[in-house]
């Protein structure tokens, strides 16, 4: 991209990134100097920035709910031509190597091969939760993945407080785990069960969220909403329009790596814009250097001239229509392979690409 966004500085001589206006920076306890990768060879040729695919939310045998072992769900994602992903098993952080404390990958092939970000989908299903959801559904899930953790902990995680009721402050023990643990702080299908409100969302954002799930696989019905419900798209719409900055992402939540599988992996994914290190993806991820998708694949997101440009890959097959949103309105349709809009002097302005099939591009807002 040509307009790159402000990091901390530890990322930005770590990751060899370069400064300019946009985007609010992330939080700078979120992205310090425990994020830093091994220093490379002193006559290695820098890294390019290229486009990588990820998912940033993955299960394993070690969840409880995926028969599947790490070993094979790594195979999974390197077969299908996946760059990294971030392996979420429930309520603890699974190591694949060892001795990868104080580094957020815990596995990271130098040349080809899949880089595997630490992290955990911390999980706490309640029976009852304050303000409950809509009747007759009466069911509270609430999921928050830590994302590119350092920390290594042993034992499962323990964090929810059953005798807090209150959505808010069981969130908030997530958060600030997910924090303290090093990792960047994703909420997960936050439309399941009808769990979350803009105003929720917005006081999530306030206390430390920076992505939230707009589309995953496994709650397809879940994400387009209901009567009376927002879709997942929509509400995001409404956190963005309050001022909340919060980055949009795709994921599959696999479960299963066979077709017959009830949660199968695939289809919705992450595309940062990064070198190829672990330090570099979580920077990505926390600046809103990135794509989703559940197909559509994207030559080029930029700032050009004060306007949000966003071109079609070259083999991307048949039409596509590219809108353009504003603080949740549709500003503008285009029928093509290359758009642009003006960035307004106010608000949000963010793109989402789709084809004839269904299969969508969201591209993160930007603001004046």
């Amino acid at each position: 991209m040509t307009r790159r966004l402000a990091l901390a500085s530890a990322v930005l001589a770590a990751c060899g990134a370069d400064l300019a206006p946009g985007r609010p920076q992330p939080p700078a306890a979120v992205i310090d100097a425990r994020l830093v990768d091994a220093a490379p060879l002193a006559d290695a040729a820098p890294l390019p920035v290229e486009w990588l695919r990820g998912s940033t939310h993955v299960h394993a045998l070690p969840s409880g709910d995926s028969k599947t072992p790490i070993p094979e769900v790594i195979a999974w994602y390197e077969a299908n031509g996946y760059d990294f992903i971030v392996l979420t098993d429930h309520n603890r952080v699974s190591e694949v190597d060892g001795a990868t404390a104080g580094q957020p990958a815990v596995r990271w092939p130098k040349n080809d091969g899949l880089i595997v970000l630490a992290g955990s989908e911390l999980t706490y299903n309640s029976t009852t939760c304050d303000p409950p959801p809509p009747a007759p559904d009466g069911k509270c899930r609430l999921h928050v993945n830590a994302l590119g953790v350092t920390a290594r902990p042993v034992d499962k995680l323990v964090w929810a407080d059953p005798t807090d009721p209150t959505r808010l402050g069981q969130y908030g023990r997530a958060i600030e785990l997910a924090r303290a643990l090093g990792g960047l702080v994703q909420l997960n299908h936050p439309t399941w069960h009808w769990g979350t409100t803009p105003g929720l969302l917005v006081d999530l954002v306030g206390r430390g969220v920076q992505l939230v799930e707009i589309a995953n696989k496994q709650f397809a019905s879940w994400n387009a909403g209901a009567e009376g419900q927002l879709s997942a798209e929509a509400l995001w719409d409404a956190a963005l329009a309050a001022g909340a900055t919060v980055w949009g992402v795709a994921s599959d939540d696999a479960h299963d790596y066979v077709p017959e599988g009830t949660y199968p992996a695939g289809g919705a994914y992450v595309v940062v814009r990064a070198q190829r290190t672990p330090t570099a993806i979580v920077a990505a991820l926390a600046a809103g250097e990135f794509y989703a998708s559940t197909g559509v694949a994207l030559a080029r997101v930029e700032v050009e001239a004060g306007a949000l440009v966003v071109e079609v890959a070259a083999d991307e097959p048949g039409p596509h229509l590219i809108r353009y949103v504003h603080d949740g309105q549709v500003v503008a349709e285009l029928a093509g392979r290359l758009g642009a809009y003006p960035i307004p002097r106010t608000g949000s302005l963010r793109a989402v690409v789709e084809r004839p099939d269904g299969a969508r591009a969201w591209v993160q807002p930007v603001r004046p």
